[in-house]
């Protein structure tokens, strides 16, 4: 036990190292507003655990709503990596259904976390020449990442713990030493959130997907969202 808490706080003394001699290990913290893509609700109700009802969208709407992220970026030179979590909630209500039988009700909730490795590069940024004294208070970054998404719906069951990913672009500008300014593009995509009820289980649940679009890696990992993001990051 002593030995692994000995391994622990020595990594970290070696990561603070690193940063100090480098300038590269670095913690963000970033607020945003998310747009979702399209999606699809499926309304379906169970009498102890067996489907009897499957009332589906043919139009929905989802709410746009504030997100939240905290990042930690280790940097070597132009290529870089980080530890992400991203969190939003955000509302879908169903317009228009492929039945002409409606449920009780349209409205539901959706709550997203996700935990995403990112691989990093710096490149320029556009319309801004290049010189050598932007090049560190000054640059811009992109990144992809990809991790597990945590997903609540209601009315729901369970969790959904599924693949997610991201694609993004960034800017960062350096306030003071160890201080900076940054802006983020983020493209999401998240899992469906489907989830079978027990057997014990009667009554409505909601389950959502995306609508399917020409570039989706997986069927069933096709829920966008758009990301803006502004925030501070912090060199350690």
């Amino acid at each position: 036990m002593i030995s692994k808490k000995m391994l622990a706080a020595s990594v970290v003394i070696y990561l603070l190292t690193i940063s100090t001699g480098f300038c590269q290990l670095s913690v963000s913290v970033g607020y945003g507003l998310q747009c979702p893509g399209r999606q699809d609700l499926k309304f379906r109700y169970y009498e102890n655990g067996v489907l009897v009802k499957n009332l589906k969208t043919s139009k929905a709407i989802s709410s746009w709503s504030p997100v939240n992220n905290l990042d930690l970026t280790y940097w070597h030179k132009k290529i870089g990596f980080a530890v992400s979590y991203v969190y939003w909630k955000n509302d879908g209500k169903g317009i228009k259904f492929l039945s002409s039988e409606i449920p009780p009700f349209k409205h539901m909730e959706q709550a997203r976390n996700l935990f995403l490795l990112d691989f990093l590069h710096k490149t320029g940024i556009p319309f801004i020449q290049k010189t050598k004294d932007n090049s560190e208070s000054l640059y811009g970054y992109w990144g992809v990442g990809v991790g597990v998404g945590i997903t609540e719906t209601t009315p729901g069951l369970e969790k959904s713990i599924k693949p997610a990913m991201q694609l993004l672009y960034g800017v960062n500008y350096k306030l003071y030493k160890r201080l900076s300014l940054f802006a983020e593009a983020r493209y999401l995509l998240a899992h469906d959130a489907d989830n079978a009820p027990p057997l014990t289980f009667t009554g409505w649940k909601v389950d959502t997907s995306g609508h399917p679009f020409p570039l989706r890696p997986h069927p069933h990992l096709d829920t966008r969202f758009y990301d803006l993001q502004v925030g501070l990051r912090f060199r350690l």
